[in-house]
């Protein structure tokens, strides 16, 4: 069985869990295990505190959870990029830079469809979701359209997305490359990267950059936890508050 991809030691992994679960309870599915990991708001906290800009890291507001179940999904970009063109898709370029691609995705990564066109079109659909769920990624993320939520919620793969549609791409686009740096949502994702997907939308962790934003979750967590305690306590919003 694959193994999740964590670039992270298991102890502050599983402390920065810890300090989450305290105050949030936002979960992580991986492939092996129930995780407690940082909400998109909290990472785009963390990256702040690292240096990053998170407003220019984080997709386009259009993109929303498109399947039920909440919580948030995080885990290394495995990349779909589609261009617009009146060429129609080959089988070929399906199995490059589609299946292939995620049949060879460590599990608990997360799956980016560059749409690479205006027009809204479904660029995958259920089937593709339960083999996606078989092996252990953790969602998919996308610019452009997808169909079959029903098939989507029942298997319990997370689709984050602008809309649905019922017909796929037709002559309008086609992928044309798998794991290449591409703009979604407004977004550079390059290979390495991580993306991090829930209801307050998406956000992408430069890899280098990944490592930092964990180790900086857990103060961001104390804090909020002594904002939370203070309030419980009846303290004023401005006395609670440092500004």
């Amino acid at each position: 069985m694959k193994k999740a991809i964590l670039s992270r030691s298991r102890r502050s992994f599983l402390g920065a869990s810890a300090a989450l679960a305290a105050t949030t309870g936002v979960k992580l599915s991986t492939a092996n295990a129930q995780m407690t990991m940082p909400g998109v708001s909290v990472l785009a906290d963390a990256l702040s505190q690292v240096g990053l800009d998170p407003m220019t890291l984080a997709m386009t507001p259009d993109i929303k959870p498109l399947t039920s179940g909440g919580g948030t999904i995080i885990g290394p970009a495995v990349i779909t990029k589609w261009r617009a063109g009146k060429e129609r898709m080959t089988a070929d370029d399906v199995r490059k830079n589609m299946f292939e691609p995620l049949d060879d995705a460590p599990a608990g990564s997360v799956w980016v469809v560059a749409g690479g066109a205006d027009r809204m079109l479904s660029l995958f659909g259920g089937v593709i979701g339960i083999a996606c769920k078989r092996n252990g990624i953790a969602g998919a993320v996308t610019d452009n359209a997808c169909r079959d939520i029903a098939t989507f919620d029942e298997a319990e793969f997370p689709v984050f997305g602008k809309t649905a549609v019922p017909f796929g791409p037709g002559s309008f686009a086609r992928p044309v490359a798998a794991n290449v740096p591409v703009v979604c949502g407004g977004v550079e994702v390059n290979p390495g990267d991580y993306v991090a997907a829930d209801a307050d939308g998406a956000i992408v962790i430069p890899g280098s950059a990944y490592a930092d934003v964990l180790d900086a979750v857990p103060e961001i967590l104390a804090r909020e936890k002594q904002l939370l305690d203070k309030i419980a306590a009846g303290v004023s919003l401005a006395e609670a508050y440092t500004l």
